[in-house]
């Protein structure tokens, strides 16, 4: 057989079929999208919140970005060459990025005269909770005074995705103490592949990861920052203070 000789796939799996060539792990494409689900990370996932915090209490942004890295080598997240550079990470000044916090990856957040648009994919580690907020009304006269109406997608992992309705949180659920009081407490347990709409506009909502952490994405008209706000007084004034 030429090198050169251009084979086609069924050809080469006749030829398999007759014991004529041994087709290997790297013949098909099939088995290379198999490999890049692959996790090379072991099970399960487990972060030691003190390995985020330098000698001086402070947030190391840095080793909070290497554990999303991990996370998203665990279920084979396609990761650009800037991927760390672009993530946006915080603990929301709470102490506790294991038990509260987000890391998100903004893709595109455009506003054009009456139409908008924005799409972000989140990463929660294991068991970590993305604070409860809501999104009031712009006062910039650009955005038309559009509140943020949104829905979430689930990729790899679950997520419980709390809002408005009737409190159902399931026992795996728990606030964290370094959160403190919720308002909203019903629960859409989403597993990959799965949507969730925002219940209304304007409403409180939060999200809790599952045990292996989830990565999702969100999409939604125009997302502006200084709209949003946290129940946490802490993490609200954070938040604000870091725009």
């Amino acid at each position: 057989m030429k090198n050169d000789q251009q084979i086609s796939r069924r050809s080469l799996l006749g030829m398999a079929a007759a014991g004529l060539v041994t087709i290997t792990a790297m013949d098909t494409a099939e088995a290379q999208v198999s490999r890049r689900r692959v996790r090379p990370v072991q099970s399960p996932l487990h972060f030691n919140n003190a390995a985020f915090y330098r000698k001086d209490g402070q947030f190391d942004e840095e080793k909070a970005k290497n554990a999303i890295v991990t996370l998203c080598q665990f279920y084979g997240y396609p990761m650009f060459s800037d991927f760390k550079k672009r993530l946006w990470i915080s603990d929301y000044g709470l102490g506790h990025f294991t038990e509260v916090g987000l890391a998100c990856v903004g893709i595109v957040n455009k506003l054009d005269g009456e139409f908008s648009f924005m799409m972000q994919d989140l990463f929660l580690l294991p068991n970590q909770m993305l604070p409860e907020h809501w999104h009031e009304k712009p006062s910039d006269t650009k955005s038309h005074g559009a509140q943020k109406d949104e829905g979430w997608f689930i990729r790899w992992g679950r997520s419980y995705v709390i809002g408005e309705g009737t409190p159902d949180l399931p026992p795996e659920v728990i606030v964290p103490k370094s959160h403190g009081e919720v308002t909203v407490n019903h629960c859409t347990v989403a597993d990959a592949g799965v949507y969730v709409p925002l219940a209304k506009r304007g409403t409180r909502h939060w999200q809790f990861a599952g045990k292996e952490g989830v990565i999702l994405t969100e999409v939604a008209n125009y997302h502006d920052n200084p709209s949003v706000r946290h129940t946490n007084k802490t993490a609200n004034d954070h938040f604000l203070k870091g725009i």
